[in-house]
């Protein structure tokens, strides 16, 4: 049985009920209530006990910023801490058990998925088919053969099997099995707490409950309007419901918010009250500390602008301004928050090209196949291409991947393609249309190669450079590709062209991933990434009608309630002031509700 947690000065009489609790708990909590650090602070009191404890979250980032949440105290220990994702801590456990097995990364299961796509004649796009595979995954039991994904979804697993990898839910599923029979044991812990536990699976449920089932005392926290993967298997409000069920499991509700500001809580509350599913509950401010109500109130702005780099200026002269200590700032840091890991991408480097280094949550682009074929016709064009560079040229160029096959077969090597003026071997029973790609090619690489080795003038006379010559190069190129796919063409070449120095020194660097900065003022994260997140200012750029919501996918369909959750998350950032801006005609429905909202508040009072 655990002691009492000391009450403290800053913890108001629900969070000390929590905090007080001995027994394995759900605590329900609004935006801004605390819910992460108590989790933290329960942590530290507990190893203070000499407890072995387990700190859980989803996700690689989500850990790092809870990590940096800890207090001086509870860093001196964090060794003794068992931390991790809910995959960390099942593979220490399996680890423990003997058996052994490479972990697929997000990479790499991207990489089989763009393999599988065209293989199995998938319909969908990547993201679609990341989305089914994760959700079809994360169920209790495996999917049934009469599903319309099914042959997809074991070609996927069957991949993974010949190359020996396990995915996360694979890994996860391993440790629930080995419990079950016994060949694998639970966390070896007292205590295990967990946060977002919204956004857990049917599968990760069942591996909570089996840890409460062998007496480990759980705690868990969550919110179920601020879901953010119910896509790929997120269970939301079913999941809370479902640990209730559960037995010898008390819940806690926090209805404070101290982060979102009295001005604006109750028109962001409305946002998710819109929700068809939650579990009902209304937010309610918490009484301001004195450095708090010395801050000018905040408020909501919206801005129109006639075009992106128009927009992208005002971000980063607003970004500048609250870092020079103007009023605004007086909350702290700037979250830009948007809807796709790709505008992320194009934020972070318009600000960067302004003289800003913010921390960016955002996937590399060049984990995408579009800037792969722009970076690997960089390579070719500068001569440190190999087969895989040429090979996504010629396919990117329109070349059917059987023809590519063939001209490998016939002995095209990129290393020495140069130097034999580009030519290609003899194919037979090739289309017209496969002819001209190839001609195309050849003729974009050869006009180039030259150009990069005809003699040089003294500029200005010569207006011939590298990156001229690239730019050329990815005009030849951007007719072949979707239109769809144009924005990261441009985005991967724009980010290519502003590098500095000699391309041939810089290009080993491109594709190297730092982590973010946890210190930077500046956060730009795709919304997904930002749960736990706190800013005292929160940008929502290109809130248009086409970006919130989200297109829905041509395949899955529309889910209505997901767009929503995630702009209450966005919107549940902030401390301070809102910021939307965009550059289409028309403005996000969620925006124009929310206007509607304050006017119905600033009515009422």
């Amino acid at each position: 049985m655990t002691a009492p947690h000391p009450p403290a000065p800053a913890w108001t009489p629900q969070q000390q009920h929590v905090l007080a609790h001995t027994g394995s708990s759900l605590v329900v909590g609004v935006p801004g209530s605390g819910k992460t650090v108590l989790l933290l602070a329960q942590a530290e009191h507990l190893l203070a006990q000499g407890h072995k404890v387990a700190l859980a979250t989803f996700s690689f980032r989500s850990h790092q910023y809870v990590k940096s949440l800890a207090s001086p105290a509870l860093v001196k220990v964090w060794d003794k801490l068992s931390s991790g994702t809910l995959r960390d801590l099942a593979i220490q456990q399996l680890h423990t058990a003997g058996q052994s097995f490479s972990f697929a990364s997000n990479n790499q299961v991207r990489e089989i998925l763009r393999t599988l796509i065209p293989a199995q004649a998938f319909p969908g796009t990547l993201a679609d088919a990341e989305h089914i595979i994760r959700s079809a995954k994360a169920r209790a039991k495996k999917l049934p053969e009469s599903d319309r994904y099914y042959p997809f979804v074991q070609a996927y697993q069957a991949r993974l099997e010949e190359l020996g990898l396990a995915d996360r839910h694979d890994i996860v599923r391993r440790h629930v099995l080995g419990m079950r029979d016994g060949s694998v044991p639970p966390l070896p812990v007292s205590h295990l707490l967990l946060d977002n536990v919204q956004d857990a699976t049917e599968l990760q449920l069942i591996w909570l409950q089996m840890h409460l089932a062998h007496s480990i005392t759980l705690m868990l926290v969550g919110d179920d309007d601020l879901t953010a993967f119910g896509q790929d298997g997120a269970r939301g409000p079913a999941a809370l419901e479902q640990i209730e069920s559960w037995g010898d499991i008390t819940r806690f509700n926090l209805s404070h918010s101290h982060r979102l500001a009295p001005a604006l809580l109750p028109a962001v509350a409305k946002v998710a009250r819109q929700l068809r599913t939650r579990i009902a509950k209304t937010p309610e401010a918490a009484a301001p500390t004195p450095s708090q109500a010395a801050v000018i109130p905040a408020t909501l702005r919206v801005e129109h602008f006639p075009n992106a780099p128009a927009e992208h200026v005002f971000l980063a002269e607003y970004c500048q301004a609250l870092l020079r200590g103007q009023p605004n700032a007086a909350r702290g840091t700037v979250g830009i928050i948007t809807r796709t890991h790709f505008e992320s991408a194009c934020i972070t480097h318009a600000l960067r090209r302004h003289g800003l280094n913010p921390a960016s949550y955002a996937r590399l682009i060049w984990e995408e196949r579009t800037p792969q074929i722009i970076l690997s016709l960089l390579y070719l064009m500068l001569g440190q291409g190999n087969n895989g560079h040429l090979h996504l040229v010629l396919l990117g160029f329109g070349v059917p991947a059987p023809a590519v096959m063939a001209l490998f077969q016939a002995g095209l090597r990129a290393e020495s393609w140069g130097a034999s003026g580009f030519a290609l071997p003899p194919l037979t029973h090739e289309s017209p249309t496969t002819v001209a790609a190839l001609q195309q090619v050849r003729r974009s690489l050869r006009t180039a190669h030259q150009l990069l080795h005809m003699p040089q003038t003294p500029a200005p006379e010569n207006p011939l450079t590298p990156r001229t010559i690239f730019k050329a190069l990815v005009a030849d190129l951007l007719p072949h590709l979707p239109e769809s796919e144009h924005p990261a063409a441009l985005l991967a070449t724009d980010m290519l062209l502003t590098l500095s120095g000699k391309l041939t020194e810089v290009l080993p660097r491109v594709r190297t991933e730092t982590l973010p900065d946890m210190a930077s003022p500046i956060v730009v994260a795709p919304v997904r990434e930002t749960r736990n997140q706190q800013f005292g200012t929160v940008i929502i750029p290109y809130a248009s009608a086409t970006t919130w919501p989200h297109p829905p996918s041509a395949l899955l369909g529309a889910e209505p309630d997901h767009d929503r959750r995630l702009m209450y998350l966005a919107l549940t950032r902030s401390a301070g002031s809102l910021v939307f801006t965009r550059h289409t005609p028309e403005a996000s429905p969620y925006v124009q509700e929310l206007q509607q909202n304050l006017k119905q508040q600033t009515r009422k009072g």
